[in-house]
């Protein structure tokens, strides 16, 4: 039954949040009647609440024309002044900005970072109004409280109005007294004890009639209407509407002991109330002297409530009439119930302002799932999710993780690993969810989360909040794998010496976090891997991406000696924190290697292979055009590889292979003379730029070709082998095996007597049979491995030669020819030998594999189902037509490429002396001599490019679903290929458009590879057409051999064109609009007097946004708008002025674009060409800023939109306009200039590639900085400038500077003496400020002992920021020194992460010290101050202050006195009018004469009380009251 009533209740709960209402309309709740109410408004079917930020009287209009209420006199209210409900509803609105001429509430404009449902409140900061006109129709002598103060005045006081003919009237006070005024309290339903009558419409004029004037009622009187009056105004105004003071009472009787939460009107949420205990049989108010938050937490769970919210002043409920509670409770955080604490006489309980409300936790318990279950939700695998809670019958997120909690999650959701990973960027969504659960306190060793303990949302230790999370966690899980603990990658970079740093702990690979990383923990793990070069780098922020694993390291330190991070000091998870993955590093680890020297890798020989230079890595060169002969000699001669007569070859592409580093030079130029290679001309990419262009270039190699020591042809045998091995490690005689490979390649070994010899002689015939002895009887053709591909066993073999004829099953059936005189000598290589399985291929097929462009490539033909390659002996052009005839390309001249150009592959090569007719419609029908009859090099592999039907000169599009738009390829040697963008302008692109058909008027050329860049070779570049040509044969250009084409094609952009009128074309209406003046500019959207918003352009008198605008156009806006201090302009393409139609998905622009080309400095859009024969559509439309010089000079910089002042987007000034910086080769050297500029410390600062920080709305106006270290200023490095690159605004730089500090240094700011002011400690390398909650003189003592002042005994603690709060982050909180501490890091407190920091900044005052240096005694004194004798000094100066500021108070009324303006009747006093809280402004109410006895003790007193125009108050408080009566002059 009891389960029955709850789902019931529950359901009646939800049915209130989620009943059917209409969107966008607006109901009030809470309030005494429909004129009054928190708001809310309903959004898809639910009723929710409004934020009250940016809450007003303007907003309150609109709420209440939208509920019929007359326009005037809508009155706002803050702070769920009608009562703080439960979450069970959401909250939808926030940063309302109506200006009162909406007519409903979603009408009103928001703050562009409050869309519907993203709010900044908790439920206790709802918006509210008053509606003081118009309305449904009353009661004829209904009554109403009314006040037109905003924000939250007392509820108990207000303007009296009366229903008379269905409308709300005021009572005019003539006559209106303190009877009057106890009758209206009674009809309101408050006690008629402790009533006051206010006169002079104190609490604002009415707007409906006035109703009555000269009241007489006699107090015994139940309601107005009994009362003797006179009805009409009478000369009355709505300056004079009476008011009145009322108090709540309950007659009933009631159980003492016991507590009760009491509202005015009984409307509103039971939980919220002031707080009433029954004394006697008689409720009284509870007593808020010495009050604490525990004192409300008993009295909220004796209600039934599981905690309290928060306490509320008694302006939200009303005076209670009854004497205040003398007693008062005292309760500490370890007392569970109210019996346990302390219940003692306090003197000063005893005044109506002494009472309070409370706000009791009254959650809304759910059935979707048990409490205590966890589960991780949205990932891409079970193993993966944010992380929820099972709190009060519903799923709620983590707000707070750490290493236990996680891996308590994981292990009770069945995952066996010691490890998990904890994700803080919301990565797996947000709930968005309301609720007091913040997360589960694990202790360490837990593995199970029934183990763990609940904790909640709380402010002060004792406050439950009921909020969103600042940030949900995810969780990752993990199973045990198969790494060896210690071990260390780098993983997730195309470079060797590069990659994000992973860790083997606990079988588990993961993440190394950032804190504390420096350069000898870099170096350590360098070294460990093999590169032990000085100076590597950290990159932070997870560089190198994120790792799957966990996060297992953090805070190591290592000092540089040791071998591994065993040896370092370090925390294992889960022993820290936590860390997130996005704050994990990678590592540029540095070779051992001298500046300047090279190598060469990958040949068969030492005097041949792919060069590599050190630049602090080996590096690359790159085989472009101007890698030549000349080049390789210098290469040649510095490695000693000369001798009379040698010379150098030079290897182009990747000829030895190219492997996984850095890509650092191009375009070498060499005299020859030059003793290194780095002393020839060059270009060289920064280390960044070198990773980047890695896979656009091929490799440079050389052959050193000298006259080396003949190798002697053969060897004495050593004697060692003359007696057959019959030892444990003897071999089967004539067994063959492969080793140093796989299963089917590998270096090729024999046994003889007993041993294994490798072999220095092989042809295919014993290739063949070798084939067969090792199982492959299918195929037996066997590839040779030439090189050292498979290691070297002895640099001789035990066998002179073997002969084989091809039909033999094994080696033992050939001819072994044995010379022990004559062993043969193999020092450069052992053969390695590959043999194959059958049935990969279709025999007789034919393909191209390895070329740089379509169509080319080695020749490959599948015999006996295996591939095999072609020797290029006897290979002609005649045998090449067969192989492109049979690829099905066209009857034309191929090109031959002899000298495995495209490489030797891995097949055996089956044809050689090929000698087709050229009529075989497959090369397997021609001439040759097929293996084993094929002995050829592998160096001489044939490869062939055929070619296109296309003639010389033709032009196409590609790249572009329109077919006039795309990239421009064009036909020479019957082969397409592309254009270099260098130099290609408009005309050129109409020769083009004109070419195929198109207009020439209106075609626009396109760059930086547009719309792609093809697998064709580059066959122009530096076209130069007048415009008017037919063709593209009749421009000048310049023709690239094919061989430069394909070098160039991995670094040059290529052309493109966009042509008019096209194919698919909706030519604009033909209609002529009067909106605008044709030619005419604007923006809209934008920020006021801030030249920027959507681009508008005036066409056909109509007013039409742009989808495209390059740089050049966008200045010439500019300039027409009058912004012509500087060409730099910013072009938006996100949208972030808005839609031009709301709503829309898509721009419509009436044109397509335009082109400035003709006039680059014209001064209006009139001045260029406009392509408007078709309409265009965009997502959005072209958002720009326009810039007029500011006031920086040219080099600053500076950071912004940080968290703190160390952080933030870079912006530099050049021509006196900030910029931002493109993200473009900028690394830590370059970012440890600006910070050293900005005084920020020297530490390796952290980049931000990602526009971290915002892009800001700046123009992108550097790029590529080469910082040396060095510089004082960003302007002394090298870089690109604006105008001459491109950069997404994604791209954007930021920085985090960080200070060369160690952890728990301390430090004073703010202050000119250096011994006092704000306390800054350090940790991970940022200064920060400490928490001044718990700060008193024992931390004061700790932080001057460890400033090394000689007695900090005598130090004082100073509070409340008292020297300014730096923006730095909050370090320490809750620090608890006992004053003998020597060191601030000995003493208990709460160190804060990043994200909380960020966090508790705002509420969070700054810890600060006075440490009391020696005084030194004067000239003849030998004394110094007593500090008691300065104290009683100070205290005499302010007792002299006090005594004068009475005097003048005391002549000030005294002469008011005489003046006939006041007279006082003081009795006792029981309610507080102080100046300061109520705003009387009359002298009898200044402060000290009533207030100064007992201050206010809440920050939420009633500040908008009365009024100045309170020229008259009458109070009636019975026996123990007060009566003040000022009359005015007339």
């Amino acid at each position: 039954m009891k389960s029955l009533l709850a789902i019931l209740c529950l359901a009646a709960l939800l049915s209130a949040a989620v009943s059917q209402c209409t969107y966008g309309d607006v109901r009030l709740d809470g309030g005494a009647g429909p004129w009054e109410g928190n708001v809310q408004i309903c959004i898809n079917n639910t009723w929710g609440w409004v934020c009250q930020y940016g809450w007003g009287n303007l907003d309150a209009r609109v709420v209440c024309k939208q509920l019929g209420f007359s326009d005037p006199g809508g009155i706002s209210r803050i702070y769920a002044y009608y009562g703080w409900p439960n979450a069970s509803q959401p909250i939808w609105l926030d940063k309302v900005q109506c200006t009162g001429a909406e007519t409903t509430l979603l009408a009103c404009p928001r703050a562009a970072s409050a869309p519907i449902g993203t709010v900044t409140c908790n439920h206790n900061a709802l918006a509210g109004v008053v509606c003081q006109s118009g309305g449904p129709t009353c009661s004829n002598n209904a009554l109403r409280m009314i006040r037109s103060q905003t924000g939250t005045p007392f509820n108990n006081r207000g303007r009296i109005e009366i229903c008379s003919n269905g409308q709300w009237g005021t009572i005019c006070d003539d006559g209106w007294g303190t009877n009057d005024a106890k009758v209206a309290c009674a009809q309101l339903g408050f006690s008629k004890n402790n009533v006051g009558a206010y006169y002079n419409s104190v609490f604002g004029s009415g707007y409906g009639p006035i109703v009555m004037h000269h009241l007489t009622c006699t107090s015994s009187e139940s309601t107005i209407a009994q009362c003797g009056k006179t009805l009409g105004s009478s000369g009355c105004s709505h300056s004079e509407d009476a008011g009145a003071r009322c108090a709540g009472k309950i007659t009933t009787s009631c159980v003492s002991g016991t507590f009760k939460l009491w509202r005015a009107y009984g409307v509103g949420p039971a939980h919220d109330g002031l707080a009433l205990y029954c004394k006697n049989s008689q409720w009284v108010p509870v007593c808020d002297d010495s009050w604490k938050c525990d004192n409300g937490r008993l009295i909220c769970k004796k209600l039934g409530y599981a905690g309290i919210l928060n306490t509320r002043g008694e302006y939200h409920y009303g005076y209670y009439d009854g004497t205040v509670d003398h007693y008062a409770y005292s309760c500490s955080s370890s007392h569970t119930d109210l019996s346990q604490c302390s219940y003692y006489y306090h003197s000063s309980c005893n005044a109506g302002h002494d009472q309070l409300g409370l706000v009791c936790y009254s959650p809304i318990i759910g059935n979707e799932c048990t409490n205590g279950q966890v589960r991780l939700v949205n990932g891409e695998t079970p193993a993966q999710g944010r992380a929820e809670f099972c709190y009060e019958g519903f799923w709620y997120p983590f707000c707070e993780m750490n290493s236990n909690t996680a891996l308590a999650i994981c292990q009770t959701l069945g995952y066996n690993s010691s490890v998990a990973t904890i994700y803080s960027d919301q990565r797996y969504g947000d709930t968005n969810k309301y609720s007091s659960f913040k997360w589960l306190s694990c202790p360490n060793g837990v593995h199970n989360t029934d183990n763990c303990n609940v904790v909640q949302k709380l402010t002060g230790g004792c406050r439950i909040v009921v909020g969103k999370c600042w940030r949900e966690y995810g969780v990752g899980c993990h199973n045990t794998g198969t790494c060896t603990n210690g071990d260390m990658r780098l993983i997730d970079s195309p470079i060797d010496t590069e990659g994000r740093l992973e860790v083997c702990v606990g079988g588990v690979w993961g993440g190394v976090c950032g804190a504390n990383f420096g350069r000898s923990d870099a170096y350590v793990a360098c070294s460990h891997l093999g590169y032990s070069g000085a100076n590597p780098w950290v990159r932070y922020s997870a560089y190198h991406g994120e790792s799957d694993g966990p996060v297992l390291l953090n805070n190591v330190n290592c000092q540089g000696w040791e071998s591994s991070f065993d040896q370092c000091g370090k925390q294992v998870f889960p022993s820290f924190y936590r860390c997130a993955p996005q704050w994990t590093i990678g590592l540029v680890c540095k070779d051992n290697c001298t500046w300047g020297s090279v190598r060469l890798t990958g040949g068969p020989f030492p005097n041949e292979g792919t060069v590599e230079v050190c630049l602090g890595q080996w590096s690359y060169v790159a085989a472009d055009s101007f890698w030549s002969n000349t080049n390789a000699q210098v290469v040649c001669n510095q490695l000693g590889f000369t001798s009379e007569g040698s010379t150098a070859v030079a290897r182009s592409g990747s000829f030895y292979g190219k492997g996984r580093r850095p890509l650092r030079l191009v375009n070498m130029t060499c005299s020859g003379n030059e003793k290194k290679l780095v002393q020839c001309g060059q270009y060289k990419y920064s280390y960044n730029d070198g990773v980047n262009v890695l896979s656009q270039y091929e490799v440079a190699g050389v052959d050193c070709i000298y006259d080396a020591p003949t190798d002697p042809p053969c060897v004495m045998r050593p004697s060692s082998y003359d007696t057959p091995n019959t030892g444990a490690t003897a071999c089967t005689s004539n067994d063959v095996r492969l080793t140093g490979g796989d299963a089917q390649s590998g270096r090729l070994e024999m046994c003889i007597d007993g041993y294994w010899s490798p072999f220095c002689k092989m042809d295919p015939l014993v290739a063949q049979v070798a084939c067969k002895q090792l199982g492959y009887n299918d195929y037996s053709w066997g590839a040779i491995v030439e090189d050292d591909t498979f290691g070297r066993l002895l640099n001789y073999s035990l066998f002179d030669n073997i002969t084989c004829t091809g039909f033999e099953s094994s080696l033992a059936q050939c001819t072994i020819n044995y010379n022990t005189a004559c062993t043969p000598f193999c020092w450069r290589s052992n053969l390695g030998l590959r043999c194959y399985d059958s049935g990969k291929c279709t025999s007789g097929n034919l393909r191209l594999v390895d070329g740089y462009i379509e169509n080319e490539g080695r020749v490959e033909v599948c015999v006996n189902g295996v591939w095999g390659s072609v020797c290029d002996q006897g290979f002609d052009k005649t045998d090449a037509h067969v192989v492109c005839q049979q690829l099905g390309h066209p009857e034309l001249e191929p090109v031959v490429f002899p000298n495995s150009e495209f490489g030797d592959g891995v097949y055996p090569i089956v044809y050689t002396n090929m000698n087709c007719g050229g009529w075989e419609s497959s090369l397997s029908q021609c001439g040759k001599q097929t293996y084993p009859n094929s002995a050829c090099s592998r160096s001489n592999v044939a490869g062939v490019l055929c070619g296109y039907a296309c003639n010389d000169g033709d032009v196409r599009l590609v790249g572009s679903q329109w077919n006039y738009e795309g990239t421009v390829q064009v036909c020479f040697d019957n082969l397409w290929g592309q254009i270099s963008d260098s130099g290609w302008t408009r005309n050129d692109a109409q020769v083009i458009c004109r070419q195929l058909g198109y207009e020439a008027e209106g075609s626009l050329p396109t760059y930086k590879s547009r719309y792609g860049k093809t697998n064709f070779t580059i066959h122009l570049s530096q076209v130069n057409c007048g415009g008017n040509e037919d063709n593209i044969n009749d421009c000048t250009t310049y023709i690239l051999p094919l061989t430069q084409g394909k070098a160039l094609l991995a670094t040059t952009d290529v052309a493109g064109v966009k042509c008019y009128t096209p194919d698919q074309c909706v030519p604009p209406p033909n209609v002529t609009g009067s909106a605008c003046t044709d030619g005419q500019v604007r923006l809209t959207g934008g920020k006021p007097d801030i030249p920027e918003g959507n681009v508008e352009y005036c066409y056909q008198g109509t007013w039409s946004p742009l989808c495209n605008l390059a740089p050049m156009e966008a200045t010439t806006i500019c300039r027409q708008l009058g912004y012509t201090d500087t060409n730099l302009t910013a072009v938006f393409t996100d949208g972030r002025f808005g839609k031009v139609v709301p709503g829309s998905n898509m721009t419509t622009s009436l044109f397509q674009r335009f082109s400035c080309a003709i006039n680059p400095n014209g001064i209006s859009l009139s001045n260029c060409d406009i392509v408007d024969s078709c309409m265009s559509t965009c997502s959005y439309p072209i958002g720009l800023r326009c810039y007029t010089h500011s006031d920086c000079s040219d080099g600053d910089v500076r950071l912004t939109n940080g968290t703190y002042s160390t952080q933030g987007r870079l912006e530099v000034c050049s021509n006196s306009i900030w910029g931002s910086v493109c993200s473009t080769g900028f690394d830590p050297t370059d970012a440890y200039v600006v910070c050293n500029q900005l005084g920020l410390g020297e530490a390796e600062p952290t980049v931000y590639n990602n526009s971290y920080f915002g892009d800001g709305d700046g123009a992108i106006i550097f790029s590529n900085f080469q910082c040396q270290g060095y510089e004082l200023s960003t302007f002394s490095c090298p870089k690109d400038e604006y105008g001459t690159f491109e950069c997404a605004r994604g791209n954007v730089v930021g920085i985090t500077c960080q200070a060369s500090c160690s952890d728990s240094d301390v430090r004073l700011v703010g202050s000119n003496k250096t011994s006092e002011g704000t306390v800054e400690v350090c940790y991970y390398n940022n200064w920060g400020i400490i928490s001044d909650e718990s700060w008193g003189s024992e931390e004061a003592q700790v932080v001057c002992r460890q400033l090394g002042f000689s007695n900090p005994q005598n130090a004082r603690a100073a509070t409340g920021s008292a020297y300014g709060k730096p923006n730095a982050p909050v370090q320490l909180s809750n620090v608890g020194c006992s004053g003998r501490e020597a060191n601030l890091s000995t003493c208990p407190g709460n160190q804060l992460t990043p994200e909380e920091s960020q966090a508790a900044y705002n509420g969070t005052s700054a810890a600060g010290v006075v440490c009391i240096p020696p005084v030194t005694s004067g000239a003849g004194s030998g004394s110094s101050v007593n500090g008691t004798t300065a104290a009683m000094i100070f205290m005499i100066i302010l007792l002299v202050a006090a005594i004068v500021v009475m005097g003048f108070v005391f002549v000030f009324v005294c002469y008011k006195r005489k003046q006939g303006y006041l007279t006082v009747d003081l009795p006792k006093v029981s309610e507080d009018y102080s100046s300061s809280s109520r705003g009387v402004t009359n002298p009898i109410a200044a402060p000290g004469l009533f207030d100064a006895v007992k201050p206010a003790r809440y920050s939420f007193a009633d500040s908008t009380g009365l009024t100045a125009n309170e020229d008259a108050v009458e109070d009636d408080d019975d026996d123990k009251g007060f009566e003040v009566a000022v009359h005015s002059e007339d």
